[in-house]
C-alpha cells in the first residue's frame, strides 16, 4: 500500500504580501503549504525579475557575469555564487547584488548573505527591496532572529509583511529558540499594533511551545480588533487540532467551508487535515472540488491522485496521472506512480517502461530502479537487467556502485543467489573500497551458509572504516550467535557501542553476548534497554531466556506471550520457548 505522507497542519496564512513564491519544483518533496489564497490556487509564478543591467564594467567584470550566469544555469551554484559575490564587492552594483543575495541562499552560506545585506543597505539605505528579500532569505535558512529587523523595517518603509510566512517556518524549533522569536515579536507588537499577522504570528508561536493558553489569549485579541474572519478560524481549528480535539477542528472548518464555499484557503485546508486524521474519503471529495473550481492547478490534482492511490481508485488515478504527464507537471512521480498502477493490473512491461522514465534528479529516483531492476528480475529479463545496470552505471560514477547492489537485492528476494553472488564480485572488482556492497554480500554468504567468506567481508569492512558500527556489530552479533568466540564479539560489540550508544540493535547484541558469558545482571539491564526502545521478537526472545534462567519464568512468558501476538510465528520467540519449557506456546499459557 502506498502511503501518503501527512502534511504538517501550520496554516501560514498569506506569505509576504510584497514578495511572490516561487513555485515548488516538479520533483520537490510535498511541502507543507505556504498558505495564501494565491498559493492554494495554482502554483505562484514569481514575478519576473528585473534584468541586470550591465552599467560600467570593466572587460573582466562583464566576463565575468556572463560566466557567472552561465555556471548557474549549468547547475553549478557554487561557481556562480563566488564569480557574483566577487563582482558585487567589486562593482557595487544594486543589481549585481541582488543575484549575489540570491545565489548565497541557494547554497545557505549565512556569512555571505549577511555581508552582501551591509553591502546592499549602505548603497540603498531607504529602499524596500534590500530589506525584503535579505530578510526573506534570512528566512528561508531559518535565520528568524536576523530576519525580523528587515520585515519591520519593510513595515516602517511603507511595505506589507505577513508574519506567518515566518510562523510557518518555525514547528521544528526547540522551545528556547522559539522564545526568542516570541519576544522579539512582542516587541514588534508593541511598535506596529495594528498589523494583524503580528498577532497570528505570536498565536502560532505559542502554540508550537504547547502554550495553548498564551495563543488562545492572542488569538482572541484578534478577534476583538479584526473580528471573526477565516484568517483567525484556520488558527483557531489549529489550535484545536493540536490539542488533540480532531473533531472539534474538523467540524469548525467544515461550517467554515459551508459559510465561504469560494474562499480556496478554508477548503484547502480542510481538505489537509482531513488527510492529516486519516479521512482520505471525505479528502478526496474536497481536493476534487478544489479542483472542479480550478482545473489547472496541477499541485491539488496531485494530492488527489495520492489519495485514490491510498484507497484502491487504481483506474481513477491512472487517467489523473496521465494528465498529470500532459500538462509538464511532477513528471517523475507521474511516471513512478504509473509505474506502480500498471503493475498492479499486472501490465509489467508498461509498468517497467514507466520505473525506467523517471530522471536522476528526482526523489523517486533510486526506488524507481529498485522496482525496474525487480520487475526484470521477476520477468527473467537477466542480460537487459544487467545492461541497465551498465548503462546507468556509466551515466552516473557517483550512482555506479548503488545500481549492482540493487539488482543483486532484487535477485536475491527472487532467490537467485548465485547470479546475485556473481554480480556482486564483478562490481566489488570495479568498486573494491564500496562497504554497502560489501555488507551486501556479506549477507549473501550467511544466508547460502559460507560464515568464513561472510566474516572476511566483514573484517574488510572494518578495516576501510575501523567506526562502522553496522560492521562491528554485525561481526560481534555473528560470532555471538554462531560460535564460542564471545569475549573476541563482546569487544567488537564494545566498539560499536561506543560509536552508537543508543542504538537498541546494538544494545541488543552486547546484552545478549553478556549473557553468553555469564554476566547475568549485565544482559538483563541491556536487554532490557533494548526490549523498551525496539519490542522486536528477536529482542523479546532474548530477554526472555535471560529472564527464565534468572527465575523470572513469569515475566519471561508475558514478553514471549506479547511478542507472539505481534508475530504469532517469530521462529525466535518458538524457539526460545521450546527450549526452555519443554511445551507448545499454548501449552504454557
Amino acid at each position: 500500500m502506498i502511503k501518503i505522507l501527512p502534511r504538517l497542519f501550520y496554516l501560514s496564512l498569506p506569505l509576504l504580501a510584497a514578495c511572490a513564491s516561487n513555485p515548488a519544483p516538479p520533483d520537490a518533496e510535498p511541502q507543507a503549504p505556504e498558505p495564501s489564497e494565491q498559493a492554494v490556487k495554482a502554483p505562484v509564478q514569481a514575478a519576473p525579475e528585473p534584468p541586470i543591467e550591465y552599467g560600467n564594467f570593466t572587460q573582466e567584470q562583464l566576463e565575468l557575469a556572463l560566466l557567472s550566469e552561465f555556471r548557474g544555469l549549468r547547475g553549478d551554484m557554487a561557481g556562480a555564487a563566488e564569480g557574483y559575490y566577487r563582482l558585487a564587492l567589486e562593482t557595487q552594483d544594486p543589481g549585481i547584488i541582488r543575484r549575489a543575495v540570491e545565489y548565497a541562499s541557494a547554497l545557505g552560506n549565512a556569512q555571505a548573505l549577511s555581508n552582501l545585506a551591509d553591502q546592499w543597505l549602505a548603497i540603498e539605505p531607504d529602499a524596500m527591496d534590500p530589506h525584503l528579500i535579505i530578510g526573506y532569505q534570512f528566512m528561508e535558512q531559518g535565520l528568524f532572529v536576523r530576519a525580523l529587523p528587515h520585515f519591520e523595517q519593510v513595515m516602517a518603509l511603507g511595505g506589507q509583511v505577513d508574519f506567518t510566512a515566518l510562523s510557518a517556518r518555525t514547528a521544528n524549533l526547540e522551545d528556547r529558540q522559539r522564545q526568542v522569536i516570541i519576544e522579539r515579536l512582542q516587541a514588534i507588537n508593541t511598535r506596529h499594533p495594528d498589523e494583524p499577522s503580528v498577532y497570528y504570528a505570536l498565536a502560532q508561536l505559542h502554540d508550537q511551545s504547547g502554550d495553548t493558553d498564551s495563543a488562545r489569549a492572542i488569538l482572541d485579541v484578534a478577534r476583538q480588533r479584526y473580528g471573526d474572519n477565516p484568517r483567525t478560524v484556520l488558527i483557531e481549528a489549529q489550535l484545536l487540532q493540536n490539542s488533540g480535539q480532531v473533531e472539534a477542528a474538523e467540524a469548525l472548518l467544515a461550517e467554515y467551508v459551508e459559510r465561504y464555499p469560494e474562499h480556496r484557503l478554508l477548503r484547502y485546508s480542510y481538505a489537509q487535515l482531513l488527510v492529516q486524521n486519516e479521512k482520505l474519503e471525505p479528502a478526496s471529495i474536497q481536493f476534487t472540488e478544489l479542483l472542479r473550481r480550478e482545473p489547472g492547478d496541477m499541485e491539488t490534482l496531485y494530492s488527489l491522485i495520492l489519495i485514490n492511490l491510498e484507497i484502491d481508485q487504481l483506474t481513477l488515478a491512472e487517467a489523473q496521472l496521465r494528465d498529470l504527464l500532459r500538462s509538464g507537471y511532477r513528471q517523475n512521480e507521474a511516471h513512478y506512480y504509473l509505474g506502480y498502477v500498471l503493475e498492479a493490473r499486472d501490465e509489467l512491461e508498461q509498468a517497467l517502461f514507466h520505473y525506467q522514465q523517471v530522471q536522476r534528479r528526482s526523489n523517486a529516483f533510486l526506488n524507481a530502479q529498485r522496482e525496474a531492476l525487480r520487475l526484470q528480475v521477476d520477468l527473467e529479463q537477466f542480460d537487459e537487467a544487467e545492461a541497465w545496470v551498465a548503462q546507468m552505471s556509466a551515466r552516473d560514477a557517483a550512482l555506479a556502485p548503488a545500481y549492482p547492489a540493487l539488482l543483486a537485492e532484487a535477485l536475491i528476494n527472487a532467490g537467485h543467489h548465485e547470479r546475485a553472488l556473481t554480480v556482486l564480485d564483478q562490481a566489488l572488482l570495479d568498486h573494491p573500497q564500496n562497504v554497502d556492497l560489501l555488507f551486501a554480500r556479506t549477507l549473501l554468504h550467511e544466508r547460502a551458509g559460507r560464515q568464513e567468506a561472510a566474516e572476511r567481508d566483514l573484517q574488510r569492512i572494518i578495516a576501510i572504516n575501523p567506526n562502522d558500527a553496522r560492521a562491528l556489530n554485525h561481526l560481534g552479533y555473528s560470532l555471538t550467535v554462531r560460535t564460542d568466540r564471545y569475549q573476541e564479539a563482546l569487544e567488537l560489540i564494545e566498539r560499536a557501542i561506543d560509536i552508537s550508544p543508543d542504538d537498541p540493535a546494538i544494545i541488543d547484541s552486547l546484552g545478549w553476548v553478556q549473557f553468553k558469558l555469564g554476566y547475568l545482571d549485565d544482559a538483563l539491564y541491556n536487554l532490557q534497554r533494548a526490549y523498551a526502545a525496539f519490542p522486536d521478537p528477536e529482542v523479546a526472545a532474548h530477554l526472555g531466556e535471560v529472564l527464565w534462567v534468572t527465575g523470572k519464568e513469569a515475566e519471561a512468558l508475558l514478553i514471549w506471550e506479547q511478542a507472539l501476538d505481534a508475530d504469532p510465528d517469530s521462529e525466535h520467540v518458538l524457539d526460545a520457548m521450546e527450549r526452555l519449557t519443554g511445551d507448545s506456546p499454548g501449552e504454557t499459557s
